[in-house]
């Protein structure tokens, strides 16, 4: 067995200080940050829906399953909680209904958009990377297409594990539709121990798939495949030397957390070296505008100041954490460049062999 990913640690360092600092390149850094910050895409997103249920209204839904009857509990948290949204003879609240359709069609657009800019940015980062050139909008163009099938594929698979976890359900329902008489604590808990155990095994599946398919993004941009046929080209690899990336995926987990904590790190020294010096520059502010302003409000004139300084620590952390992208990107492809040995990644270090002797050389005229 080889040790890939080990060595691949090894040979993202130096393509990273290549890559990064011989020579140091501040617009590259620019760019690649917008790249890495494109790339975490709209990374998480909810609603939350409350329902303000009276206490009698609890008692008496108890009361009736405790004779055996079925009270229209769905019924009645629909109209208690539409109740506290929409006044009293609002029976169909058409006009609110289709604001609360139109909110929730443009965030899902919104998402849409954002998945759709960060699959794109996939492709974008590894060719900036491989060629070290970084050249937003002409990768961008170039990889429209292949970013959008990739978008359809993670779809497709977030629908797949759904529907999984839709049908791991299944066997609890009827728990759920037993008495309160028949309902027991061991039951209870064996109902959740049998979720948590699902969403585990179906979150570490998911890493794994996205895994691979990050491992396929490289494949389909120089082999000229598409997104599906690099990923199986990914499978079939993975059948023939699985331990390698299992020992590729130990190693990935031992350099998050180093990158972690270095992150963690950063980000604390950090907010202290400019915390303290824009706290001190906004108390010299403050009794500057105090002199000239004897108003118990001139505090309101260090708003933009503070904006404009937390603005300028975000971006300073985000600028400085693209070395820890770039090198856990350079991991991956340099563990698939020994990995796979058809991958013909064009490596900006991998030096170009010279044409042998009277091969593409004029021939002489007399």
């Amino acid at each position: 067995m080889s040790w890939y990913a080990i060595d691949a640690a090894d040979r993202a360092v130096s393509r990273t200080r290549e890559a990064l600092f011989e020579p140091f390149d501040f617009w590259k850094w620019a760019k690649l940050a917008i790249i890495i910050f494109l790339l975490g895409g709209l990374s998480s997103y909810g609603n939350s829906s409350g329902y303000n249920m009276a206490s009698e209204d609890l008692k008496d839904n108890f009361t009736l399953i405790e004779h055996g009857q079925t009270p229209d509990l769905l019924f009645d948290m629909y109209d208690n909680a539409f109740s506290n949204i929409f006044p009293v003879g609002y029976m169909y609240p058409e006009p609110q209904l289709a604001t609360a359709v139109a909110i929730v069609i443009l965030l899902l657009l919104l998402i849409f958009v954002f998945s759709y800019i960060s699959s794109i940015m996939e492709f974008v980062f590894v060719e900036s990377l491989v060629r070290n050139e970084v050249k937003f909008w002409a990768y961008s163009r170039r990889f429209l297409g292949k970013g959008f099938r990739l978008l359809l594929v993670r779809l497709a698979i977030r629908l797949v594990f759904l529907a999984l976890f839709g049908i791991s359900l299944l066997p609890l329902i009827p728990v759920i539709r037993e008495t309160s008489s028949d309902f027991t604590w061991p039951t209870l808990l064996g109902g959740i121990l049998w979720i948590v155990g699902v969403i585990v095994v179906l979150f570490l599946l998911a890493v794994a798939i996205d895994s691979l398919l990050s491992l396929a993004i490289p494949l389909s941009i120089y082999r000229n495949k598409g997104i599906l046929s690099a990923f199986k080209l990914v499978l079939g690899n993975f059948r023939k030397s699985w331990r390698e990336v299992i020992a590729y995926w130990f190693v990935r987990v031992v350099l998050r957390i180093g990158v972690s904590i270095i992150a963690v790190l950063l980000i604390g020294l950090m907010i202290l070296v400019f915390g303290i010096a824009f706290l001190i520059f906004d108390t010299i502010l403050y009794f500057l505008f105090l002199s000239l302003v004897s108003d118990p409000l001139n505090w309101i004139l260090l708003i933009p100041f503070i904006v404009a300084e937390l603005v300028f620590i975000f971006g300073t952390l985000f600028f400085l954490s693209v070395p820890l992208a770039v090198f856990m990107k350079y991991h991956l492809l340099s563990f698939l460049e020994a990995w796979y040995a058809d991958a013909e990644i064009p490596f900006f270090d991998i030096p170009v062999p010279e044409p042998e002797a009277g091969v593409g050389e004029p021939e002489p005229t007399f």
